[in-house]
């Protein structure tokens, strides 16, 4: 089980018994905090996205350390104007171990599933013999998605019905707008019920 934490304005992956260096939190070595920005959770297969934080959830942490990073050395120099400063720098950080991940109200909603859309049924047999007759040309499609679609050999709307969302999406010069735009056409036309 993992789950992605929001703290300091960065986001980490997590699972029980890890240490991670975070924005510095002010706590106590050997305290407790709870991490209660939880974007993602992830349990063997089951997935639930937060929107954006997942309900419920938290990350039960230990303070190991309060520390300070490396220096870092900040020059500013103008030449000609007789102009430099140069400024030191060590960013405080908190190193945590991640104890638990509370699932909460999360595990009573379930896992949030990725829905696919469907495909376009097009209905009996006469719609299909009517659609091979048709021409890509005749949805009025605009002329870069027309191209994009003559270019790998799609001549009518029944090859454009044959092929799936991901095929489509891999026609060079062929994005997601293009995607919808067929989508419309088609249900203008008749071919696709919305």
């Amino acid at each position: 089980m993992y789950a992605i934490i929001e703290t300091g304005g960065k986001q980490y992956r997590v699972s029980a018994g890890q240490s991670i260096e975070v924005e510095q939190l002010h706590a106590g070595v050997g305290e407790t905090v709870e991490i209660n920005d939880v974007l993602l959770l992830a349990d063997n297969g089951d997935v639930v996205v937060g929107a954006p934080i997942v309900e419920g959830a938290k990350v039960v942490a230990t303070v190991l350390e309060q520390g300070r990073g490396r220096k870092v050395i900040v020059f500013k120099f103008r030449s000609g104007n007789r102009y430099h400063r140069k400024r030191g720098h060590r960013q405080a950080y908190t190193r945590l171990r991640v104890e638990d991940i509370v699932r909460g109200a999360a595990a009573a909603k379930g896992p949030v599933r990725r829905t696919t859309v469907e495909e376009p049924e097009v209905g009996a047999d006469e719609g299909i013999v009517e659609a091979e007759r048709v021409s890509v040309d005749e949805l009025e499609l605009p002329s870069r998605v027309s191209k994009a679609l003559t270019g790998a050999d799609v001549k009518t709307v029944g090859d454009l019905l044959s092929l799936e969302e991901e095929a489509l999406l891999a026609i060079r010069g062929f994005g997601a707008k293009s995607l919808e735009q067929v989508r419309e056409a088609l249900e203008a036309k008749g071919f696709v019920q919305g």
